[in-house]
């Protein structure tokens, strides 16, 4: 089981799933809900939320619930592809360091070091990667220029990010021949996706993402360059609490996920 925890972060997830879905229905149903060029023909520019638009319209008259939900879909489809980058390079990083030392160092299994494990590192890791990417853009332009190099990065970096977390157990069982759980890998999978989000946000706000993508970090950009941080604060927070949301949910995911397979846990179970 995967406890409390796990369970909301389970649930988190799946409320985004639906988001993501959503986004994929509503301009089916009318073109006016297309997030990045549809506009409503009797509304121009901003408009506050309404019986169309439950969140209102943006500068440019595009609905912004239909914007919330693309970047529904944005953060978990690319979550869940540098997902599957990192955690292949994470086992087999596992696998090499189970073949080349012969004892895993182990830290004491404490609240303080799970901290560190799950949040401060993977935060650390996050940071020097947006450093990283501003050089890069700076240097040779959008990240979408840069595609190889970013790649090769991008993949260690995910990898290193759920090392510390995961890694060490998976080189233990590899080193022990045994059979690695499943929840493992998906625990690194989950940790990956909460900061891929985090990173991906930040990335779309200073304006390197991919302008044909609307993400949420997009629409705070357009929020604030269009002067309507303090009078659409709807428009600002919804995507800033959709963040912290999916973010902090698939970090309980990947608690809960691991707690099956640790001998400690990092909440104890009651505390939820």
């Amino acid at each position: 089981m995967i406890g409390n925890v796990g369970k909301i972060g389970l649930a988190v997830c799946a409320g985004f799933i639906v988001l993501a879905a959503v986004s994929l229905i509503l301009p089916r149903m009318d073109i006016m809900y297309q997030p990045l060029y549809g506009t409503d023909p009797d509304v121009i520019g901003f408009s506050q939320p309404s019986g169309k638009h439950i969140l209102g319209t943006d500068f440019m008259g595009r609905d912004l619930f239909s914007q919330l939900c693309a970047g529904a879909f944005t953060a978990l489809w690319q979550g869940l592809w540098w997902s599957i980058f990192g955690v292949i390079t994470l086992v087999v990083a596992a696998f090499i360091m189970a073949q080349v030392r012969e004892e895993t160092p182990q830290l004491e299994d404490t609240p303080m070091t799970r901290y560190v494990r799950f949040v401060a590192f993977p935060l650390g890791v996050m940071g020097l990667f947006l450093v990283f990417s501003l050089l890069l853009g700076a240097v040779l332009g959008r990240l979408s220029s840069a595609n190889i190099l970013f790649l090769a990065f991008v993949t260690g970096s995910m990898g290193l990010m759920a090392w510390l977390a995961v890694g060490h157990d998976i080189e233990v069982r590899f080193r022990k021949g045994e059979k690695i759980p499943v929840n493992l890998l998906l625990s690194g999978a989950a940790l990956i996706i909460s900061y891929t989000t985090i990173y991906y946000s930040f990335q779309s706000f200073l304006g390197l993402g991919d302008p044909s993508t609307v993400s949420w970090g997009m629409m705070l950009q357009w929020c604030f360059t269009s002067g309507y941080t303090f009078k659409a604060p709807y428009w600002l927070l919804t995507p800033m609490i959709c963040v912290y949301v999916l973010s902090r949910g698939m970090l309980a995911l990947g608690y809960g996920l691991y707690n099956t397979v640790s001998e400690k846990f990092f909440f104890i179970e009651g505390w939820f």
